[in-house]
């Protein structure tokens, strides 16, 4: 059995209101051209961590968002690093916020923040989509 190294994609965002629609614009190409895609649900739920993640970024921290998605073959890993140091905070739902994390948490097998250079990364894992063969 051959094993492969890791599938990596990055994006860099500028700090727009459009970038969480590009953001998951990117995730869903990403996730199509590693093949990732039979099982629309799994590929939904990292669209949706990636939009929470990149929206957190730019509500809540500074500088430009990066965006890296990292294939370990059974799961997807999601990281948004940005250059603000405070890590986030799970706090209680109100009818206009809270509710990213608590998405983040409840769709990821794990998930994390840690102060990265000047700034920090805010990580999840989810389980991947099984590959798609391509008949041939």
């Amino acid at each position: 059995m051959e094993t492969r190294a890791p599938a990596v994609a990055e994006l860099r965002l500028a700090e727009r209101n459009t970038s969480a629609a590009l953001a998951r614009q990117f995730t869903r190409s990403t996730l199509a051209s590693w093949q990732r895609g039979s099982d629309g649900e799994s590929v939904d739920d990292i669209v949706l961590v990636v939009s929470e993640l990149v929206t957190n970024a730019l509500l809540h921290g500074h500088g430009t968002p990066v965006v890296r998605l990292l294939d370990g073959g059974n799961q997807v890993r999601v990281e948004v690093c940005d250059d603000s140091p405070l890590l986030p905070v799970s706090h209680r739902v109100t009818p206009t916020s809270g509710l990213g994390l608590r998405v983040v948490e409840q769709l990821s097998s794990a998930w994390g923040a840690s102060r990265r250079g000047r700034g920090k990364v805010v990580w999840c894992e989810l389980p991947a989509a099984p590959e798609t063969t391509i008949p041939g």
